[in-house]
């Protein structure tokens, strides 16, 4: 347990021209709560506009900019107004007092640490893909808001993802830029003598040395592995050059060196976690480190350690299919693994039984998703439907329990209103709303205000974000197609397309197959009809990325790319190439309509389409992940209905339809509305900003995360590891004599009578050697809806045992009319009151009652 939140590492900065006088300009470029600051931003912007709006690199800047520069702007007493403001905004919000110190002042001092593969803060550090990566990083921003103590642990890539090139063709060409480290706003983190602080990891055929790096993040702080530095071989230094690259062999040993190089650095670091948030099972690795440190330690069993680690480990899921669930051989993971079990003391065959996964092929696998479920505390999916989903799709790991009552919750994701937010929108609700909107974020009443909004307000800065956003896609797309070696006519045609009048849909995501980027053009000559209507045109933007392997998705890419170059579709349909958080920002900041229509329910949660609303658009949904959450029917648009399908080629068809029917009888008619009126598209717009700002965001994600899954954790930590771990050693115990009695458990005798509405229950237990406080005994009326689960459950209460080594149960109760029509069930649950565990054991004995 932590005594204190944590202590800074000591880190290494490169040196700079700049002055004594404007030293604080470090403070500020390194730590990257400029990226939500526009103050700071427009600081940086003064002391060179051009390499600014090129780079968006407050380090690189300070890096490249003369020392004659620094002494001009010394002088501009305009200059040094806003720097000494901006230094001043910056003490004043990490010394504020925040929602954690005002409503749990007790977990103040509570570290979170959270492992992900990604984290997605600025583009200027390069170290993600896309939606996994944005949420990590919209997490963290939030976490500093709410005064969170926080650190995020994952790797520092050299190359990055990748960046994308759309070739004259349509073909995607992946290019690996070699990132310089130093020119990024991260710092090495270092001892007491100035040497890197490092720690070693075994793989299968050697040693790797791991280095750290530290990126500020308002109060949150990463820490970022690297092994790209001269200790180590060229195979070794690759581990950590491409974020998702190379094979299984690469894989692995990526996630060893997070998980359990993450750990390792962190005790080097002397940084003691309350709870440990694993973000996605790419990080699961780090289970075994810990429960390795406990027994070496504190010398506890490797069933005692395990206790304490899943006491205090809450683990999220954000995959759908069972295929996109991370999972490595079983003869990898021995190679991999074996000695390591040695020093565990287990075997291999224990280690790999707890990730054991069995397709429905009879290929077995080690599932990094099973192992985080079973050592895992809490667990949750990023939506409601994909925690029914989730919990649907790992019900086997909870034998005997109805999948939705396994343990497996929702937190639906968010978006960090401030990163996504565009400054001139900003700009209006300040001048608009009663107070400040940034301390409003989860207050539903409050964001009521947006409907007194005048339309014209709304329409005026909707359409300069509009223009601003087609002036950045044609520069882009000049950029690309003069590359490409496109004629001068061609490029200077660029200049008319997109019409900043017309309504502008945007579609921008990873090109998975299941997300349907081309349902669209299904049907051309109706697209034609919709995309060229002289009076009513409609004009789509695409982005995204394909994963290097996924030829599928790259083919999708194409596909678009050559409906672009239809004579039809010319400057009417559009891809960017290199999809990033610049592109993204622009994309959510300058469309009308946001389009999204995954094939359901494939989709987790999906966050773009949250940026959207804020910013005054409206989402076009397929009823997935997030969006059956917010539909209300005044604040966007449907496609498709809430159900699903066995037969793919059907839904594509009835969901092109929809999709269709909705662009020519309600989108496109509300967008242009009657005589110019378009009372109806702002009233629309609104509503969307009233209902989906206050509820899906990152501050309102991050204090349901901890006061639903940390808060238990931290809780559960300090029961389990308090007065020399005994909690954790009686769990041991108890849990080794549950599992050994709980075959033997059954029912001898049970007699009910329902009258009226009343319930008489009366039931007989073996137990074994097991005291009835070790079990909780229901009558449980099963739920008559397929994915909700309305069932009702009463307990019995334990009443005078029997002479026949029976224990006996009973209940009177009433009960509403309605469930004299349902069968019942006698379900005795295993529990422990000490961890307030039920289902959780995964352990349920079910009579069906007569």
């Amino acid at each position: 347990m932590s005594e204190a939140a944590f202590t800074r590492p000591i880190t290494k900065t490169p040196q700079t021209d700049v002055p004594e006088k404007l030293s604080e300009l470090k403070t500020l470029a390194y730590n990257l709560r400029w990226t939500w600051h526009p103050e700071t931003q427009d600081l940086f912007s003064q002391i060179d506009t051009k390499a600014w709006s090129v780079h968006h690199n407050a380090v690189k800047l300070l890096q490249d900019t003369p020392v004659e520069r620094f002494e001009e702007l010394a002088n501009d007493a305009g200059f040094m107004e806003a720097y000494h403001n901006v230094r001043k905004a910056l003490q004043t919000d990490l010394s504020r007092k925040t929602w954690l110190e005002s409503k749990y002042s007790r977990y103040a001092d509570q570290l979170v640490v959270y492992l992900c593969a990604e984290f997605a803060l600025h583009e200027s550090l390069p170290i993600y893909s896309g939606g996994l990566g944005i949420l990590a990083g919209d997490h963290t921003k939030s976490a500093s808001d709410i005064g969170l103590p926080f650190i995020g642990v994952g790797l520092m890539y050299r190359n990055g993802y990748f960046k994308q090139e759309i070739d004259g063709n349509g073909h995607q060409k992946n290019i690996y830029p070699s990132h310089d480290f130093n020119q990024l706003a991260v710092q090495e983190i270092v001892d007491a003598d100035g040497k890197p602080v490092t720690v070693t990891v075994e793989l299968s055929d050697g040693t790797v040395e791991v280095k750290a790096w530290l990126c500020e993040v308002g109060r949150s702080l990463l820490i970022l592995l690297d092994t790209d530095f001269d200790a180590n071989s060229e195979k070794y230094r690759s581990i950590t050059h491409q974020l998702y690259g190379g094979d299984r062999r690469m894989r692995i040993s990526q996630e060893i060196v997070l998980g359990i190089g993450g750990v390792r650095m962190l005790e080097k670091l002397q940084i003691k976690p309350s709870v440990w948030h694993m973000n996605e099972g790419h990080v699961a690795f780090s289970l075994f480190e810990r429960i390795k440190r406990l027994m070496e330690e504190h010398e506890l069993s490797f069933e005692e350690a395990a206790e304490v680690v899943t006491g205090s480990t809450v683990f999220t899921t954000h995959t759908p299919v069972p295929a996109g669930n991370e999972a490595f051989s079983l003869p990898l993971v021995d190679e991999f693994f074996t000695a390591y079990c040695q020093e565990l003391g287990i075997s291999i065959t224990d280690m790999l039984s707890l990730g054991l996964l069995e397709d429905e092929l009879g290929n077995k696998f080690f599932s990094m998703t099973i192992l985080a479920l079973r050592l895992s505390c809490k667990a949750n999916g990023v939506s409601k439907l994909h925690g029914i989903v989730s919990q649907k799709m790992w019900s086997h790991l909870w034998e005997n329990v109805p999948a939705l009552e396994n343990p497996i919750t929702s937190i639906t994701n968010g978006i960090h209103a401030q990163t996504w937010i565009a400054p001139e929108i900003a700009a209006l609700y300040d001048k608009s709303l009663s107070s400040d909107w940034r301390q409003n974020l989860g207050n539903t009443d409050f964001w009521q205000e947006v409907k007194s909004i005048p339309d014209a307000a709304l329409e005026s800065t909707s359409q300069l974000l509009k223009n601003r956003f087609i002036a950045f896609v044609r520069t882009r797309l000049k950029q690309q197609y003069k590359r490409n070696g496109f004629n001068e006519q061609r490029i200077q045609a660029i200049d008319s397309w997109l019409d900043p009048k017309a309504l502008t849909i945007g579609f921008a995501r990873r090109f998975a197959t299941y997300k349907r980027a081309t349902l669209m053009f299904s049907d051309l000559k109706r697209l034609d009809k919709i995309i060229n209507d002289p009076a009513k045109p409609v004009q789509f933007i695409f982005a995204g990325k394909a994963h290097p392997a996924d030829t599928e998705g790259q083919a999708l890419i194409k596909r678009i790319w050559e409906m672009s170059q239809k004579p039809e579709f010319l400057g009417k349909i559009i891809i960017l190439e290199n999809y990033d958080m610049e592109v993204g920002r622009q994309l959510v900041q300058g469309v009308d309509v946001w389009l999204n229509n995954p094939r359901r329910p494939q989709e987790a949660s999906g966050t773009s389409g949250q940026k959207v609303p804020i910013n005054g658009g409206l989402n076009f949904s397929v009823l997935d992940g997030w969006w059956p959450e917010a539909y209300d029917g005044t604040n966007g648009w449907e496609i498709g209905k809430e159900k699903d399908y066995v037969d793919d080629k059907r839904q594509d068809k009835d969901d092109v339809i929809s999709l269709y029917e909705n662009l020519e009888k309600e989108i496109v008619p509300k967008y242009y509305g009657t005589e110019g009126n378009r009372e109806a598209w702002f009233s629309a717009v609104k509503s969307s900003i009233a209902t989906v700002t206050p509820v899906f965001n990152t501050e309102v994600m991050v204090c349901n995360y901890f006061e639903q899954l940390y808060k238990h954790g931290i809780d559960r930590n300090h029961k389990t590891s308090d007065s020399d771990f005994a909690g954790a050693r009686d769990l041991s115990i108890y849990k080794e004599i549950l599992y050994e009695n709980w075959p033997l458990v059954h029912c001898t005798s049970v007699d009910l009578e329902m009258d009226n509405n009343h319930l008489d229950v009366t039931a007989e237990l073996y137990l074994g050697e097991l005291e009835p406080e070790d079990v909780e005994v229901q009558v449980y009326f099963a739920s008559t809806l397929e994915d909700k689960n309305d069932a009702t459950v009463l307990q019995l209460h334990h009443a005078k045992d029997s002479d026949t080594f029976t224990s006996k149960f009973s209940l009177r109760s009433e009960i509403p009319q309605h469930l004299h029509k349902v069968q019942p069930q006698l379900r005795v649950v295993a529990k422990h009151d000490e961890t307030n565990q039920t289902i959780e054991l995964g352990l349920m004995y079910v009579k069906h009652i007569d």
